[in-house]
């Protein structure tokens, strides 16, 4: 598949996927009371994924042909401009033939006055190289937006843990650790997270891909609904969020140029937060959820930690 018909595909599809994101953006307060929150992430999951197969679209809303390309003339084979070929070279024939045409041919004629004028041979005609096209300079921006906007954001990402792990502070109140077992082994995980203080957190949050870190404020030992706030990300953790949210991102670079990808994505991390609530709600009485929604509530009141894709939050 060429670069030009590559990125037609990719246009067609951001626009058929944007469409359907527009749908479920303008259906969301009905699809909320239908369906759960982890429904929801599921068609974001599966939009995510459709978005990153630029295939052609078969029965889309908008599908692009591209035209069959012209062969262009090689220098000096121009149709309006070809040469005058010479006259092939006479075919030998057997000797009698050959006599008997000797026999009956007529002398020739005499040369008339056009004969001493002779026809100048046409010079090679030089075609000009055509430059680069539209789709080849539109498919140049297309690559340079994904990559300048993935380079973008793994630069945030690693300019914020620089700036923040360094106030990490392992967590050493024995009380603390086994409640963060304990929630580790009620959500599901077989091992609990590295646990850590961090002063520069208003809100706990889970860090890593391969070796996690569960990272809480200073002040959470206070926390009154502090169990569920660790089993929230703990479940962060078990359905792997952090992959689906970099999926989400990987969609919002490819098709920088679509808001609405960019709106999804922050929709999907939104239903990803909410699943994890009503996971950690779950068979919990009124008491305990009116503490989760305080507790909710207070994290809200601080300023949001931003590290994209790269961590779970409460």
């Amino acid at each position: 598949m060429s670069g030009t018909q590559l990125l037609l595909n990719g246009f067609g599809l951001s626009l058929s996927a944007g469409a359907a994101i527009l749908v479920l953006l303008l259906l969301r307060s009905g699809l909320a009371r239908r369906y759960s929150a982890r429904w929801r992430c599921v068609v974001w999951l599966l939009l995510a994924v459709r978005l990153l197969i630029p295939l052609p679209l078969e029965s889309g809303i908008l599908r692009i042909e591209l035209p069959q390309r012209l062969s262009q003339p090689q220098y000096g084979q121009s149709a309006a401009y070809s040469l005058p070929q010479k006259d092939a070279a006479p075919v030998p024939q057997a000797a009698g033939q050959q006599k008997k045409e000797n026999d009956t041919e007529q002398p020739p004629a005499s040369p008339g006055p056009e004969a001493d004028f002779q026809q100048p041979e046409t010079p090679p005609i030089l075609l000009q190289k055509a430059g680069p096209s539209a789709l080849s300079v539109a498919c140049g921006v297309w690559v340079s937006g994904i990559l300048l906007c993935a380079a973008g954001q793994l630069l945030r990402y690693f300019l914020w843990r620089r700036q923040t792990l360094r106030w990490n502070r392992p967590v050493q109140d024995e009380k603390l650790l086994q409640q963060i077992a304990a929630e580790s082994s009620a959500a599901g995980l077989s091992r609990p997270p590295r646990a850590y203080y961090n002063a520069k957190l208003p809100a706990p949050l889970v860090l890593g891909y391969f070796r996690p870190m569960l990272l809480l404020p200073e002040v959470f030992s206070s926390e009154p609904a502090m169990g569920a706030v660790l089993r929230h990300e703990c479940i962060h953790l078990r359905r792997g969020d952090l992959f689906w949210k970099l999926l989400f991102l990987a969609a919002a670079c490819v098709h920088w140029f679509n808001p609405l990808v960019w709106i999804m994505r922050g929709t999907a991390h939104h239903d990803l937060e909410l699943a994890c609530d009503e996971a950690v709600l779950v068979g919990t009485d009124t008491g305990e959820r009116i503490l989760y929604g305080s507790a909710l509530l207070e994290h809200a009141k601080e300023p949001a930690v931003r590290a994209g894709a790269f961590r779970g939050k409460a």
